[in-house]
C-alpha cells in the first residue's frame, strides 16, 4: 500500500511543529553530512513541493532536547529566554519517505559554522529536534518552456529535488557552485537538463563571484523561462537584478 502524501497549507500560520529525532547520519561528501530524522510524528508530515524547506529547532549544547512549548508559535519562541529557546535555522528537505516516516536533510559543514552547523557535526542517533514547516518558493507557471536553476551548496539539495521531480520532456539548465570537484553529487533526472558545475577551489563561499558571470554569459534558449536560485544573499540580489533588468524576466518568472 502506498502511503498518502499530505499537502502543507499555504497559510504559514497553520503549519505544524513536529517532534522528531536523529535516526542516522552519513557523510555524503567531505563537506556535506546527511542527517535522517524519523519518528511517529513524521507520519503526518505535510509536503509543500520539491524545494520545500523546514525550520529545524535544535537544543543548545548544554540541553538534552530542545525546549518546545505545547502550541509552539514564533511569538512564543521570541518571548523565551535566549539561552533556553531552541536554535532555529532553515534547511531544505532532501527526501521525505512517508512509508518510513523519515526526512533527510543535508548540512553543509564549516569549522566556523553557526550553532546548527556545530550541532550537525556532532549529531548522533537519538538526538532530539523539532521541525516547523514546510514552506516552499519554487512555483513555475504552467506556460514555461524551460527552467534555470542556480545555486551554491545551500541550494544544491533543492536543485537535486527539483530535478528529480521534473517530468520527461521538461527542459532546463542548472548552474551550481561548490567548493571543489569532491563536492559534486549525482543529480538523477528524466528531464532534459544540462548541468554546469563551478568550483571555488579555495576561495571562501560568498567570495568567489562565479554564479553571476556564468548566468550572464549563458545563451538563453528560445521560449519562456522560469528562474529559481538559492545562494548567498548578495549573489541572489545580483542575480535578481540581472534577470529582471537585463534579461527582462517578469516577477512571476
Amino acid at each position: 500500500m502506498t502511503t498518502p502524501v499530505r499537502r502543507a497549507p499555504r497559510d504559514y500560520r497553520l503549519l505544524r511543529t513536529y517532534r522528531t529525532g536523529v535516526v542516522r547520519a552519513v557523510q555524503v561528501t567531505p563537506r556535506v553530512r546527511r542527517i535522517t530524522f524519523g519518528g511517529d510524528d513524521l507520519v503526518d508530515f505535510e509536503v509543500a513541493g520539491p524545494d520545500q524547506f523546514i525550520t529545524i529547532l535544535a537544543p543548545h549544547p548544554y540541553q538534552d532536547a530542545p525546549v518546545i512549548p505545547a502550541g509552539f508559535t514564533w511569538e512564543l519562541w521570541r518571548e523565551m529566554p535566549e539561552d533556553v529557546r531552541p536554535v532555529a535555522r532553515n534547511y531544505t528537505v532532501r527526501w521525505y519517505r512517508p512509508e518510513m516516516a523519515e526526512i533527510d536533510v543535508d548540512f553543509v559543514l564549516h569549522e566556523d559554522g553557526g550553532p546548527l552547523c556545530q550541532w550537525a557535526m556532532r549529531a548522533a542517533p537519538g538526538d532530539q529536534v523539532g521541525i516547523w514547516g514546510p514552506r516552499m518558493a519554487y512555483d513555475p507557471p504552467d506556460d514555461v518552456d524551460w527552467q534555470l536553476l542556480v545555486g551554491d551548496e545551500t541550494g544544491l539539495p533543492a536543485i537535486a529535488a527539483i530535478l528529480e521531480a521534473l517530468p520527461a520532456g521538461a527542459r532546463g539548465r542548472a548552474i551550481i557552485e561548490v567548493a571543489d570537484a569532491d563536492e559534486q553529487q549525482p543529480l538523477p533526472t528524466v528531464a532534459d537538463v544540462e548541468v554546469t558545475w563551478l568550483y571555488r577551489d579555495g576561495v571562501p563561499a560568498g567570495k568567489a563571484n562565479l554564479l553571476l558571470p556564468a548566468v550572464s554569459a549563458l545563451a538563453f534558449p528560445p521560449g519562456r523561462v522560469y528562474a529559481w536560485a538559492a545562494a548567498e544573499v548578495r549573489t541572489i540580489v545580483a542575480l535578481r537584478h540581472h534577470l529582471r533588468r537585463e534579461r527582462g524576466l517578469s516577477r512571476e518568472q
